[in-house]
């Protein structure tokens, strides 16, 4: 990837200036306050885009540091770059309030979207952290040599430990400890709730298994009485039975004395008018009366006690009997649903908690993936270690003149340096060749991490300390083994090495 052209509208302390690049070195120069670090931060900026800080850390973040003054709102620019044969037009507004980014292929005209990753596509997805830890380079500012070397095993031990430049491992082993804490949280917690569900369960179950019952007793005992009930029907109705049969021989001996009673009436009511004595007469007529109620009422005996056998309450007995049994029946069923339903819900969630439900399976998910991680981590380890240090160690030795054949890091982050007779360590070496080493190792971990697609390197002041004779090895290295190198300088040493060596470069004055 190359950076062609650069459009900045207005950003930090710089508006509407263009700056054009072309293959190879760009050595961009200016006094110190004159915009070289705008324009690098610029570039980041473009690339990566700015994220603002929080609270107190937002009073001095890039963003605030680079915020224009004048017409704030307007915080944009744009760089037109090649990638793949292709060139094109990054756009990006920068503002509080209306931030955006547009990305348009200049060679077919097709809208490509930053959000959805285009550009990060271009960028061979190299991300800010590789970029930060690579491609861009800054002065180490006044370290000591104990110091500087300190550093760079740091950024040694970094870069053999993971795929961009930082413990990535650590992070997502880290990551993924936090996710399965939270699971194991959320799971206890719904392993509580079943387990209280389970016991209501048990206790609703047990309530209605014991309603059931009694009211399987009192249906039972319903339906034994309603069977005493018409049993009592039926000999009553064998009782009416009997007694309307005895009724009419009844009336028939009831009829025999009232034609008895008419016919002695008749004797009597004869004799009654041949008889003299007013007691005898009375007496007769007495007697006369006598025989004829006797027999009307033995008759209206039977008659009552027929019809009150047959209106005996046994029916509406029945009848009640019968609604209680049917009521029983519906409320017993109602019961067993409700009983066969918990017991249902029981069993399911008996087998659902002796199952491997969902979140088990994602901690089981979760702690594969963190082998997964480690296993692979200590592969790419080697790998990546292996790569690194023979291309750091290639590096250092153009950059040495063959002096430092090899680098080497022991187990204990120890660095050292193979020269064709001794190995010597790293704390023992002059503050250039560590500066040299470190510069090995950035462009080492470049080749190593951003494969894809090289990325220009920006080098801001990055040779103070350096001596003549390696500030002109590593410029002469630049121009052999890079595409594009923007340098960032207030000197004049790299453009007369640059002219005194022959290599063509393009400058630019800020």
């Amino acid at each position: 990837m190359k950076i062609e052209k650069l459009e900045i509208r207005n950003f930090g302390k710089m508006q509407n200036r263009t700056l054009e690049f072309s293959d190879g070195i760009q050595l961009i120069s200016g006094e110190n306050e004159s915009g070289k670090s705008t324009v690098h931060t610029f570039i980041r900026s473009m690339l990566f885009g700015m994220t603002r800080g929080r609270g107190r850390a937002a009073k001095n973040d890039v963003y605030s540091r680079y915020e224009p003054w004048e017409n704030p709102a307007y915080y944009a620019g744009e760089m037109v770059l090649e990638s793949g044969g292709k060139r094109f037009r990054l756009t990006r507004n920068f503002g509080r309030q209306n931030a955006n980014a547009k990305l348009v292929c200049l060679t077919d005209g097709e809208v490509l979207s930053v959000e959805d990753g285009d550009l990060s596509m271009l960028l061979g997805g190299v991300s800010e952290i590789v970029y930060d830890n690579t491609a861009s380079i800054g002065q180490l500012k006044g370290r000591t040599e104990e110091g500087l070397a300190d550093e760079l095993r740091n950024y040694m031990a970094n870069y053999q430990g993971s795929s961009d430049g930082e413990l990535d491992v650590a992070a997502a082993l880290d990551l993924l400890k936090q996710k399965r804490k939270r699971l194991e949280q959320e799971q206890k917690k719904t392993l509580a709730g079943l387990e209280k569900r389970k016991e209501e369960l048990e206790t609703k179950i047990s309530v209605f298994t014991e309603e059931c019952r009694q009211s399987e007793e009192n249906l039972q005992q319903a339906k034994e009485q309603m069977k005493r009930d018409i049993y009592q029907k039926d000999v009553t109705i064998e009782r009416v039975r009997k007694m309307k049969k005895e009724s009419r021989k009844s009336r028939k001996w009831g009829a025999a004395c009232v034609a008895l009673a008419g016919f002695l009436l008749f004797l009597c009511i004869l004799q009654f008018f041949h008889i003299d004595s007013l007691l005898t007469r009375t007496g007769l007529g007495l007697a006369i009366a006598a025989l004829l109620y006797l027999a009307y009422s033995l008759f209206r005996h039977r008659k009552t006690e027929v019809e009150q056998v047959v209106t005996e309450p046994e029916e509406q007995a029945i009848r009640r009997q019968q609604w209680n049994v049917d009521r029983l029946k519906q409320e017993l069923g109602q019961k067993q649903t409700v009983l066969s339903n918990l017991q249902s819900e029981y069993e399911e969630l008996c087998i659902f908690m002796t199952e491997k439900d969902h979140l088990q399976e994602e901690l089981d998910a979760l702690s594969l993936a963190g082998e997964t991680i480690q296993s692979l981590s200590v592969q790419m380890q080697s790998r990546i270690g292996d790569r690194l240090k023979q291309q750091m160690s290639k590096t250092l030795s153009s950059l040495t003149n063959g002096r430092y054949l090899q680098v080497n890091m022991d187990e204990n982050l120890r660095i050292g340096l193979h020269t064709a007779d001794e190995y010597v360590p790293l704390e023992q070496v002059s503050r250039g060749t560590i500066e040299q080493a470190y510069f090995a190792l950035r462009m080492a971990a470049m080749d190593v991490l951003c494969g894809e697609e090289e990325l220009p390197v920006i080098l801001d002041e990055s040779f103070a300390f350096y001596d003549e004779n390696r500030l002109k090895e590593t410029l002469k290295w630049l121009a052999e083994n890079r595409t594009q190198v923007l340098l960032f300088t207030c000197q004049k040493r790299e453009e007369e090495a640059l002219s005194e060596m022959g290599i063509p470069y393009r400058k630019i004055v800020l």
